[in-house]
C-alpha cells in the first residue's frame, strides 16, 4: 500500500469523528442546560404541537381559578341568603310576639317595632353592599356568567347567582302583622339557596373536568418539548468518549504518518 506523506488519512477521518462527537456533546449540552429537546434543530414539528397543547392546558389552568372565583361569588351569595333567613325569622318571631297586643303596653310594642325596623333596614343594607369585585352577589333577578371551560379557543359560560330578587323590606316600621313579610323573605331565600347549590355543584364538576384536563395536556406537552435527561445524559457521555477517542486516534494516526520521515534519514 503507497504512502503519500503530505496527506494523513487516518488523521483526517479521526478529526471528522471528533468534529461530529463535538456537535453531538454540544447538542447535549444545549438541551441539557435548557430543558428543551428542539434544541439544534430536534423535532421543530413536535415543538410546535407540543406549544399548542400547553397552550390549550393552561388555557384549561386558567379557566379552573375562573371557576373558583364563580365558587366564592356564589359562596358569597350563600352566606347572606343564610343571615338574612336567620334575619327574617326573627321578623316572624316579633311579629307573632306583636299579635299578643292585649297584653302588651305601649313602651314593649315600641320596642318590638324597632327591632322589625331596624332588621328591615339591616337586611336591605347586606343585600345592596355586598359584592364580589364590584357585582352585587344577591340583589339581582339576574344570575352573573362565569367562564368554566377553554377548549378549542371557544369559552363556555355557566349562570352562577341566587337567579332571584328579595322583596325590600326597608319600609317595615312595625311588627304587627309583619309575619307575611317574613314568609316572602323566607320563601326568596330558599329558592336562592336551592339555586346556588345547585350552581356550586355544578362549578365543582366544571372545575374538576377542566383541572384534569389542563394536568394532562401539560404532561403530553412536556413530553413533545422537554428534555429526556436520562436519554441526554447518555448521549452526553457517549459522545464525550467518542470525541475523547476520536483525538487519540489523530494524534496515533499522525504519529504513525511521520514514521515516513524515517525513510528520508
Amino acid at each position: 500500500m503507497p504512502s503519500v506523506s503530505n496527506i494523513a488519512i487516518g488523521a483526517n477521518m479521526a478529526a471528522a469523528a471528533a468534529t461530529k462527537a463535538r456537535h453531538g456533546m454540544n447538542e447535549s449540552i444545549a438541551r441539557l442546560s435548557t430543558g428543551m429537546r428542539a434544541m439544534y434543530g430536534a423535532d421543530a414539528a413536535g415543538h410546535s404541537m407540543g406549544k399548542s397543547i400547553q397552550a390549550i392546558g393552561a388555557s384549561y389552568a386558567q379557566a379552573t381559578r375562573n371557576v373558583e372565583d364563580g365558587i366564592s361569588y356564589a359562596q358569597m351569595g350563600e352566606s347572606v341568603l343564610l343571615e338574612v333567613g336567620n334575619l327574617a325569622q326573627r321578623i316572624r318571631e316579633l311579629a307573632i310576639t306583636a299579635d299578643n297586643d292585649a297584653i302588651i303596653d305601649d313602651n314593649q310594642m315600641a320596642a318590638l317595632n324597632s327591632e322589625v325596623e331596624q332588621i328591615g333596614d339591616t337586611i336591605d343594607f347586606m343585600l345592596d353592599n355586598t359584592k364580589f369585585n364590584g357585582v352585587e352577589v344577591i340583589d339581582s333577578a339576574s344570575a352573573q356568567q362565569v367562564n368554566v371551560a377553554y377548549g378549542s379557543l371557544t369559552a363556555n359560560t355557566h349562570s352562577v347567582g341566587p337567579n332571584v330578587s328579595i322583596t325590600a323590606v326597608n319600609t317595615l316600621t312595625a311588627a304587627a302583622a309583619a309575619e307575611g313579610n317574613a314568609d316572602t323573605l323566607l320563601a326568596e331565600v330558599a329558592k336562592g339557596l336551592g339555586n346556588i347549590a345547585a350552581d356550586l355543584s355544578a362549578l365543582k364538576a366544571f372545575q374538576g373536568a377542566a383541572s384534569a384536563t389542563s394536568a394532562n395536556m401539560a404532561a403530553a406537552g412536556a413530553r413533545l418539548i422537554d428534555t429526556d435527561f436520562a436519554l441526554e445524559t447518555a448521549s452526553l457521555t457517549k459522545n464525550t468518549i467518542l470525541n475523547q477517542a476520536a483525538l487519540a486516534m489523530a494524534a496515533q494516526a499522525n504519529a504513525a504518518q511521520s514514521s515516513i520521515l524515517s525513510v528520508l534519514q
